[in-house]
């Protein structure tokens, strides 16, 4: 393990991105510097202002974070290199121990708003819900004001000095953020192992399935895929895939290779340790 490397993380304070980088910094002895948004995030880790960069990846509810994908596709000379799921655990704060039906305005982040849907229609229905662009900012604006409260992880409510009036107010238990690690390289292979991927392909019948096939022959499970507009041509798609194995498996260079001849455009995005972070 090499200690005293940076991580680039989102910020600020009391937001699950720094709930997770402190999570993988505990194992790993990474020193945290804090960005105000993902693109700087993957930019110092481009530039080697930081060593690593953790970013957001997708939610198992709201799906896959584009501004992540598109700085994956866009970015030269940088690879997953670990990743890991965090439980996404929404609390209600004020500053005082209000009831519930003194609260007459709620902030959050859209997400979290959305997660939590079913918990406000049926217990703050008179409260006016706010978006705002984290669920830190929230607690930093129920923290001056009268009468509002935040819907943000655990940690914001002692980094804002505020009280816990309710937790794990999801609507859904299993809501989960899956957070991936990003370097200058990717893991070397550790016999549980996960590939990620991009391609596109040209408009036309079968084309995603053919692509697929090379996958199917070789017996290679995908464990997700994804299609996202490319923002270059009307109807040109990207589509993201993870697979099991690493890159450098036996007969991934073939494979690669195969793929490479019909799509017109692929990029490897790194192999990493499955949901596990031996770091290296």
């Amino acid at each position: 393990m090499q200690k005293n490397k940076k991580l680039a993380y989102l910020g600020p304070g009391g937001t699950f991105s720094e709930e997770a980088a402190l999570y993988y910094s505990a194992s790993s002895q990474r020193k945290l510097v804090e960005y105000p948004t993902i693109a700087a995030v993957i930019r110092a880790v481009c530039e080697k202002e930081t060593d690593e960069g953790l970013v957001p990846l997708e939610n198992s509810l709201e799906g896959g974070v584009g501004v992540t994908l598109d700085q994956l596709v866009r970015q030269e000379g940088l690879y997953i290199r670990h990743e890991l799921t965090r439980p996404v655990r929404q609390c209600l704060m004020a500053k005082e121990n209000l009831t519930l039906a003194q609260i007459k305005i709620v902030y959050s982040h859209p997400h979290a708003l959305g997660q939590c849907a079913d918990y406000i229609d049926y217990h703050l229905p008179h409260a006016e819900c706010l978006p705002v662009e984290s669920t830190a900012a929230a607690a930093a604006l129920a923290a001056q004001n009268t009468g509002a409260a935040a819907i943000a992880p655990e940690r914001a409510a002692a980094l804002y000095n505020l009280l816990l009036l309710a937790e794990d107010i999801q609507d859904n238990q299993d809501n989960s953020t899956r957070f991936v690690i990003l370097a200058g390289t990717d893991h070397p292979p550790t016999g549980e192992d996960k590939t990620s991927l991009v391609f596109t392909i040209p408009d036309g019948p079968g084309s995603l399935y053919k692509i697929l096939g090379h996958f199917a022959r070789r017996a290679i499970n995908l464990t997700r895929i994804e299609s996202r507009p490319s923002r270059k041509i009307a109807g040109d798609w990207l589509f993201f895939i993870d697979c099991e194995g690493h890159r450098l498996d036996s007969g991934r260079k073939e494979l690669w290779e195969e793929i490479k001849k019909e799509v017109s455009f692929f990029k490897l995005l790194g192999s990493y340790p499955r949901n596990n972070f031996n770091v290296q």
